[in-house]
């Protein structure tokens, strides 16, 4: 369950009836969140409905903000595990489009599926305190990332290839953001055509820092030929 946090051990019964409110709230929030949209999930109906007192939840968490802050880390936390278990599957520094393609579309699997996910994802860009959760986890993957190039390949940590993994992040999450948003859309068709995006980014910085293999060097530059 996405909403009970086992990172740290819970050695009384005090303790883990506290795990168990928190998980009880950000269950219920969520759910709500599906159910009646961001602007009318408030504390009073995430009591009513987890059958907890207001004082209760006040004590985890002093407002609704609060809540959606505690629900985006977990979301991002969701996300960011799930690309690092695609990316132990895959032995190249820079990911092939095909590659980039079906990670966007497993992130944005494992985001639809997570309860109140397309809702907080938008609540991640509308008050200062869920802005910082966003760039914090966003900063941090597109860090991981230059991790992984620099543990495969030979490489010159240049400011533009920081910068263009940066870059590549965004355009993964915006992707992720418009299907959410407009579900009409073709999410193959369109992590195709961000794929290519990141592709084409990464593949320019990594081929001006010196780090780029002969196969991805040959691709960019035919690209560039046509």
């Amino acid at each position: 369950m996405p909403f009970t946090d086992h990172r740290s051990p819970r050695p009384n019964p005090q303790q883990r009836r506290s795990t168990e409110t928190v998980a009880k709230i950000l269950e219920t929030a969520a759910l709500l969140l599906d159910e009646v949209g961001f602007d009318k999930v408030t504390t009073n109906l995430v009591c009513e409905r987890a059958g907890l007192t207001p004082p209760a939840l006040y004590r985890h968490f002093p407002n609704k903000y609060a809540v959606m802050e505690e629900l985006g880390r977990r979301l991002m936390a969701h996300q960011n595990a799930g690309l690092s278990e695609f990316l132990a599957t895959e032995d190249e520094a820079l990911l092939s489009q095909s590659s980039l393609s079906t990670m966007l579309l497993l992130q944005y699997s494992l985001t639809s599926r997570y309860p109140g996910g397309r809702w907080i994802m938008r609540s991640l860009h509308s008050s200062p305190g869920l802005i910082d959760v966003r760039l914090k986890s966003h900063n941090a993957v597109a860090s991981d990332l230059l991790e992984r190039h620099v543990s495969i390949a030979p490489i010159k940590r240049t400011v533009r290839l920081q910068r263009a993994y940066r870059m590549a992040v965004e355009i993964g999450y915006a992707s992720m953001e418009l299907l959410l948003d407009e579900p009409e859309l073709d999410p193959e068709a369109l992590t195709a055509d961000a794929a290519l995006m990141i592709d084409t980014l990464l593949s320019s910085a990594s081929v001006a820092s010196g780090t780029a293999s002969e196969p991805q060097a040959v691709r960019l530059a035919s690209r560039r030929s046509v």
